[in-house]
């Protein structure tokens, strides 16, 4: 993992420790959850349940969630099984901890912690594309997870980031290198897993046909016909949601 961060000539680990807890307890420290995160909270709860539910599971699911943050997404599984979290920022991490006591929570580096493995599910939520080491992540993500297990990864979606003028010019330990859907396809398939499923959420951008697919004339005549929910599922399923969120399940 060094010698990839050497190379893309990335920011300091103490650098980024000090930007992700500053930015989690800036933007996630708060009970009230925006747009995207409660389409991340239903997306993870709907594959969790239909894993809880599958044949051969046995008890609760073990879950782990990588780049926790302040924990709020792991925690909104507590109900389906027993979570671990683990975040690089101690800030984030200490937060997390006064809030979801239920979680158990670690701070530091996922390629370098001791985590007791195997686990049934493990989601990542906009970690991915701030790792100097990609593939790397994913095949440490295969290393932890049962034969069966299931990844839920979800990160940002370049072609609709490079469309919004919400974008905003990376900041001083920050890593951004948004991975391509391709490129994710590639990593998954060489760390052993199959069955991927991709889809997007939430929809965004103002810029290009983007502007088009989510101007206020559109987004209001669908809802007029209370088809506002069914034009931002196909704005999804067209991959033009803010994040891809892809399922993927270990060999």
């Amino acid at each position: 993992m060094d010698d990839v961060s050497t190379a893309r000539n990335d920011p300091p680990l103490d650098e980024q420790i000090r930007f992700w807890g500053e930015w989690n307890l800036a933007h996630h420290a708060y009970s009230e959850r925006g747009l995207l995160q409660l389409r991340q909270i239903d997306w993870v709860r709907r594959a969790a349940r239909r894993l809880a539910a599958s044949p051969g599971q046995e008890g609760p699911l073990r879950i782990l969630d990588l780049g926790c943050g302040t924990g709020w997404l792991g925690a909104s599984l507590t109900d389906l099984g027993d979570v671990t979290g683990i975040d690089l920022a101690p800030a984030a991490v200490e937060h997390a901890e006064r809030e979801f006591p239920e979680v158990h929570f670690m701070a530091g580096s996922f390629d370098e912690a001791s985590l007791t493995g195997p686990f049934d599910l493990v989601i990542s939520s906009e970690v991915i594309a701030h790792v100097a080491d990609q593939a790397g992540y994913v095949r440490r993500v295969a290393d932890l997870l049962r034969p069966g297990g299931v990844f839920l990864l979800m990160t940002q979606n370049g072609f609709v980031w490079r469309r919004w003028s919400q974008l905003k010019p990376t900041s001083r330990g920050m890593i951004r290198n948004w991975p391509r859907l391709r490129e994710l396809r590639a990593m998954l398939a060489s760390s052993s897993f199959s069955d991927v499923r991709v889809r997007s959420l939430q929809p965004a951008g103002d810029r290009g046909v983007l502007r088009v697919l989510n101007s206020r004339t559109l987004r209001g005549g669908f809802t007029l016909l209370h088809l506002g929910e069914a034009w931002r599922s196909a704005l999804e399923r067209v991959l033009v949601g803010r994040d891809l969120a892809i399922s993927a399940r270990r060999r």
